[in-house]
């Protein structure tokens, strides 16, 4: 998933300073919080507030304050997913996902210290940058199998976490995702080097047609020089990647360089 127009601003927008977490702010107020975050709301859903660890899936657009646009989920259609007060994240975004309900759309500034400080962030975020986000929350998901993993790995092993979720007698109603899959394993390989492909083998029995976890498969198969496994699984994520965005397209590229690679083996 790689990091486009900043949606314009509600005219008329009044500023008030934060009153209490249960007060929602009118349509186009302007709220600052006492660390500098700036937000309002364009659009009040009435979805549920969603509590520390519920999953956020959402769109989001990042600009520069000249309106130099440097992420976008909207252009490929690919949202976001969170687990509030659990991933890592800017300070801002932590601050200001703790004001949103599902279908809020609420745009919210960022000076530097709430978002990537003097450091800036790779080409598209210079040092020092104030930055603006337009957030919509499309769902809150309070059950999530990310959700499940990351709690198990806490109290065990990753083998130990992926049966406590196979055991899950409401398995179908937790949220999955391939983004959520891929983090999920990211996690068990650093807490254990090779755990991350037990993971990714989990998501491909709840999403047997993500090609991003049969990819993610196939790169860990190739740490562990299982080459002939490796080369079926970069096989299939070619054949299930639709190839249709910029993303698709250079990802079905490496799995296919990788293969010539494998197969020189």
């Amino acid at each position: 998933m790689r990091l486009s127009s900043l949606l314009a601003c509600v005219a008329l927008a009044s500023t008030a300073t934060v009153a209490s977490a249960q007060t929602r702010p009118a349509l186009g107020e302007t709220v600052t919080t006492a660390s500098g975050l700036q937000y309002k709301f364009v659009k009040l859903g009435k979805g549920v507030k969603p509590a520390t660890g519920d999953l956020l899936v959402m769109h989001g657009v990042g600009t520069l304050t000249n309106g130099k646009e440097f992420w976008n989920t909207r252009t490929n259609n690919e949202p976001f997913e969170y687990l509030l007060g659990i991933d890592s994240v800017i300070k801002g975004f932590a601050e200001g996902m703790q004001e949103v309900r599902g279908g809020d759309r609420v745009i919210m500034t960022m000076t530097a210290n709430l978002a990537y400080g003097e450091r800036g962030s790779g080409e598209d975020i210079p040092p020092n940058s104030t930055l603006v986000f337009d957030y919509e929350i499309l769902d809150v998901r309070p059950l999530s199998i990310v959700k499940v993993l990351i709690d198990g790995f806490a109290a065990g092993t990753t083998d130990e976490a992926i049966a406590k979720a196979k055991a899950l007698p409401n398995l179908k109603a937790h949220y999955v995702s391939a983004t959520t899959i891929w983090s999920a394993a990211r996690r068990a390989e650093r807490k254990k080097a090779g755990d991350g492909e037990k993971v990714y083998a989990f998501g491909i029995t709840l999403m047997p047609k993500a090609y991003e976890l049969w990819q993610g498969l196939a790169v860990a198969q190739t740490k562990r020089g299982a080459v002939a496994s490796a080369i079926t699984s970069y096989e299939t994520a070619v054949k299930l990647n639709p190839k249709k965005t910029a993303d698709q397209k250079s990802e079905a590229e490496d799995a296919t360089k990788a293969i010539a690679e494998l197969r020189k083996k």
